[in-house]
């Protein structure tokens, strides 16, 4: 009998003992991570990243169940936060990288791309691009057309992650300047969300040609904000510019298919009347008009 008591004992020791471990490994069970997958083209998707390797990432939404994106589509994957929602904003990525204020980058134009922009409400421009590497563009004033135009072609020639190279060439016209034309090699360094763009400007007039000199830097600072600064150096370019330099900063505020841009110019030395240093404040608006 009491070999019997002991037996019985010895197995509810050991039956506590296998349940509280069998609890313990249960509860150590977590789901994986939630992450805030951002896209290319505009598209956020909060998620689980079940598989990932070098060409796609699977990952498991609550709305659209399981899908797969490749990973050359992904800006970004970042962690949520439900105790934080400023990181959980929308991300939008700035879509209009081939063009700083007055100077195109080095990037090219997203693929088959129809764009519109405006420059402080009178100037106003459509680019389309023709393929991965090439694009064309006509600007006019907004008002009067006839008065100032310009006709764009853009070539992007080198195109990698860190380093793109463009070369644009930029025929002006109008009733009261006459006509010239433009060379401007771009080079950007560095990846989209921040670069440094230079741009050399030729000009070639049949009375007297110039140079001028395109210095900038842009970078995404937040989900929708991007900062963006131009300094434009001119010598002699015949275009009723004379001499002298413009220096520029300002903020672009990003969105899905548009834009808008809001910064301050400080001219110096290029109008006759522009002996004193002042700042001229400039908006502007880009759109995506294509899908």
């Amino acid at each position: 009998m009491k070999k019997i008591l002991l037996l019985l004992c010895l197995l509810t020791v050991c039956s506590t003992i296998t349940a509280q471990d069998y609890y313990k490994t249960d509860t150590t069970k977590t789901k994986p991570n939630l992450y805030i997958i951002r896209l290319k083209d505009g598209t956020q998707l909060l998620g689980r990243v079940i598989e990932q390797n070098a060409v796609q990432s699977k990952i498991q939404t609550d709305n659209l169940g399981l899908i797969t994106v490749d990973v050359a589509q992904i800006v970004s994957i970042e962690l949520y936060d439900k105790n934080n929602p400023i990181n959980n904003k929308p991300y939008y990525p700035n879509r209009f990288i081939n063009r700083l204020l007055v100077a195109p980058t080095g990037f090219a134009m997203e693929k088959d791309a129809i764009e519109y922009h405006n420059t402080l409400f009178h100037y106003s421009e459509f680019a389309a691009a023709m393929g991965d590497r090439f694009s064309i563009g006509l600007g006019f004033l907004t008002i009067v057309p006839t008065q100032f135009y310009s006709l764009k072609a853009k070539l992007n020639i080198i195109s990698k992650e860190k380093f793109n190279f463009s070369v644009s060439g930029n025929h002006i016209g109008g009733r009261s300047i006459g006509s010239t034309s433009i060379v401007i090699p771009s080079f950007s360094f560095g990846k989209k969300e921040s670069f440094l763009n230079i741009s050399p400007i030729f000009f070639t007039e049949d009375t007297r040609g110039g140079f001028g000199l395109s210095v900038g830097y842009m970078k995404k600072t937040s989900p929708n904000l991007t900062f963006f600064t131009e300094n434009f150096f001119a010598i002699g370019n015949g275009l009723s510019v004379e001499n002298g330099f413009v220096l520029s900063g300002g903020l672009r505020f990003d969105r899905l298919r548009h834009a808008f841009d809001l910064n301050v110019l400080v001219p110096i030395g290029i109008f006759e009347f522009s002996d004193k240093i002042y700042l001229t404040p400039s908006v502007g608006y880009h759109l995506k008009l294509s899908k």
